[in-house]
């Protein structure tokens, strides 16, 4: 294992042990060099990692600090995670459930998106995430067929970007998000119980390749009270 990755284990569980508690500090960046014999660029790499993942908050010219943290109360908005890297990063079994896939064709929403004509056809992948048996969210996914020419349902109950990356060699870059909180449909109150609440929290994405293609387009559904979304600004 490379030596930032050791110290970011290391870190980080002593974060998740609560050794090192929410609100406190780090120590230096120097002290922690000297503490795990590396250099301190070394442990900036390891920090970048607890930081990108939602760990601590690093702060210029201070000591980085440990940010609270649930186990799903709080998704990056700041980077691109899938449940199944949650479920590595954070030691949780969310469970995947495939409840659609089939391929679409001469939807108007998807041809302004992708700017595509109408002979162009797309995966619409339909799933819900259940965690202790609840499930917490439903994603419907619109993936570009000349991008994604195969989908089938196994990689769709794992992990398509893991099989778009590792299999297709898709390099994925970024993504565009806008979040809504909206009434909610029948079909999104027939896969989660909203019980008496008959808003929902919506996060709608466009994915994009490192060629700038739009590769992906994703509506995902939360219950209001099961999440809270946190952004990091920085300047």
């Amino acid at each position: 294992m490379n030596k930032y990755k050791e110290v970011y284990q290391s870190i980080k569980e002593l974060i998740k042990n609560e050794e090192i508690k929410p609100g406190n500090y780090l120590k230096k960046e120097a002290d922690l060099a000297n503490d795990y014999s590396c250099s301190v660029l070394t442990v900036r790499k390891a920090l970048s990692m607890l930081e990108n993942e939602g760990y601590i908050q690093k702060i210029k010219g201070k000591r980085s600090f440990v940010l609270e943290k649930g186990d799903l109360k709080n998704i990056s908005l700041t980077s691109i995670q899938t449940f199944q890297e949650l479920n590595k990063i954070k030691n949780i079994d969310v469970k995947t459930n495939l409840i659609s896939l089939y391929i679409v064709q001469g939807m108007e929403e998807l041809m302004e998106k992708f700017h595509v004509s109408k002979e162009a056809d797309f995966y619409k992948v339909v799933r819900t995430y259940s965690l202790n048996g609840k499930v917490v969210q439903l994603a419907t996914s619109y993936f570009d067929r000349r991008i994604v020419p195969f989908l089938s349902e196994e990689i769709a109950k794992k992990s398509i970007y893991e099989y778009l990356e590792k299999e297709l060699k898709l390099k994925i870059s970024y993504s565009q998000r806008e979040i809504k909180f909206r009434k909610s449909t029948d079909e999104e109150k027939s896969y989660i119980n909203l019980e008496n609440i008959d808003r929902v929290v919506v996060i709608d994405t466009h994915a994009y390749l490192s060629n700038g293609n739009l590769f992906q387009y994703e509506t995902i559904t939360y219950h209001p009270d099961e999440f809270t979304f946190t952004a990091i600004a920085k300047r």
